[in-house]
């Protein structure tokens, strides 16, 4: 039950807002229903009465100026099943009961200058098969039954024909039930849409993209809630532009003193002592040269551009004499430098470990996902899943022939994170490893999935 509930719960916060003010409506409607419902027997009454007063007006009329014979049968051909006429000496009198002069007053601007009481009615009197809702009496004042008192006794109507009365109560509650609902759900989408530009400003945040802002607008809450994140991305960004400078400053400037330390080394005599120090050197160089590419990799100068995914992996397959077999276009908006130089580093480390890997690009309803496969030796389970951390290698020795510095697939993970994506390795049951890249498409972006198979793990 509580599944089901969850379920049927709406998601959104404008669809929430909107249940809540229309079942706080609707309470309102229902207790008032209850309380008419409480009150049923004098608005019905009066109901009654305002419905008969035309009526009753009319037959005072009559008798006041029938003959004789006509007066005397006029009453009884006027009653209803629901209204009973009588001409009496007297008006009708119940014990117990009390009179409503506020039903008078109203009845008198029907049938003016004469004589009216109005009681309650009792339990049924004698010979009454039921208990009548009115007992309304006015006297006459000409004709043959001068002095005598033309009484009415009102029995309720069934419910189907006095919920056709009370109906008329209930147009004004659901037309400002409806009214409210349309004032409401305009005022509820306005308040909700800066959330959703935060949310969607949120996403461009995870993607990497510094430059995104929200409109300060709105309530007051959500005001300071679209600053707060203005004043993050500003900051983050800042730490980001700061590490990029630094890292881009340390490569820059170690390149000088390794370059002068090089030729000092190639001058020495001892050639056991040179050649130590030129591969030394050489590594240093190597460990420079990365930290300007992880300087240069990602940069927030980079706007994304629409880039097709299936073209740019074949142009880096085609670079490094890789099989690939194009498919069908797959649109994405990427920094396509920072994207190519991630998805090479990748490239390049199966080639240097393992030889030319399998490539294949699929996509689903949610993400693409590029699958880079080769059949080497694999990376030992322990370092699994520290291999992208930055500096750590799954090959143990630090020399350059056998790879670079450790900053290869750290550069990746960053560049593919900061698109909102995945970078996920694996060891393959039947030897080698399996990089997966998992890439978010949009739905203006799902088309293109139309050639490309969803590949199984």
């Amino acid at each position: 039950m509580k599944g089901l509930l969850a379920r049927l719960k709406p998601d959104g916060l404008a669809a929430r807002f909107a249940i809540l003010l229309v079942l706080a409506l609707l309470g309102a409607n229902l207790i008032a229903a209850f309380l008419l419902a409480r009150e049923g027997t004098s608005f019905d009454r009066a109901m009654r009465l305002q419905g008969d007063a035309h009526r009753l007006a009319a037959l005072v009329e009559a008798l006041e100026h029938a003959d004789p014979a006509t007066a005397l049968s006029l009453p009884q051909r006027s009653s209803t099943g629901f209204t009973r006429f009588s001409v009496e000496p007297g008006p009708l009198e119940m014990p117990h009961t009390r009179r409503l002069p506020d039903h008078e007053a109203q009845l008198m601007l029907n049938v003016p200058d004469r004589a009216i009481e109005i009681h309650e009615a009792g339990p049924p009197r004698g010979g009454q098969d039921r208990a009548a809702l009115l007992l309304v009496s006015v006297r006459l004042q000409k004709g043959f039954l001068a002095g005598h008192w033309l009484n009415a006794l009102a029995y309720p109507l069934p419910s189907r024909q006095a919920w056709k009365w009370k109906m008329g109560f209930f147009v004004p509650l659901a037309a400002s039930l409806l009214g409210t609902l349309i004032v409401g759900g305009i005022f509820i989408r306005r308040m909700t849409l800066p959330l959703s530009d935060l949310a969607e400003a949120a996403r461009a945040a995870g993607r990497g993209e510094r430059k995104a802002r929200v409109a300060e607008r709105g309530a007051s809450e959500i005001r300071k809630a679209a600053a707060a994140f203005n004043d993050m991305q500003r900051r983050i960004a800042g730490f980001e532009t700061d590490r990029l400078r630094l890292l881009a400053a340390v490569g820059h400037d170690l390149r000088t003193p390794i370059t002068g330390l090089r030729i000092r080394a190639e001058l020495l005599d001892d050639e056991e002592q040179r050649e130590g120090m030129i591969r030394v050197l050489d590594e240093m160089a190597v460990m420079a040269e990365e930290l300007l590419h992880a300087a240069g990799t990602g940069s927030p100068g980079e706007d994304a551009q629409d880039s097709d995914l299936d073209r740019m992996l074949a142009q880096l397959c085609a670079d490094r004499g890789i099989d690939y077999s194009p498919t069908a276009p797959l649109h994405l908006a990427v920094r396509p430098v920072a994207m190519r130089r991630a998805i090479g580093n990748i490239l390049d480390n199966a080639l240097r470990y393992a030889g030319a890997p399998l490539v294949r690009l699929s996509c689903d309803h949610a993400s693409a996902l590029i699958r880079i496969e080769d059949g080497g030796p694999g990376i030992p389970e322990r370092i699994l899943d520290q291999i992208c951390e930055p500096f750590i290698r799954g090959e143990g020795s630090r020399s350059t022939e056998t790879g670079g510095v450790g900053l290869g697939l750290s550069i990746a993970r960053d560049v593919i994170r900061h698109h909102g994506g995945s970078l996920s390795l694996r060891n393959r049951s039947q030897g080698g490893l399996s990089v997966e890249i998992h890439l978010p498409t949009t739905p203006s972006r799902q088309a293109g999935c139309d050639g490309h198979q969803f590949l199984p793990v």
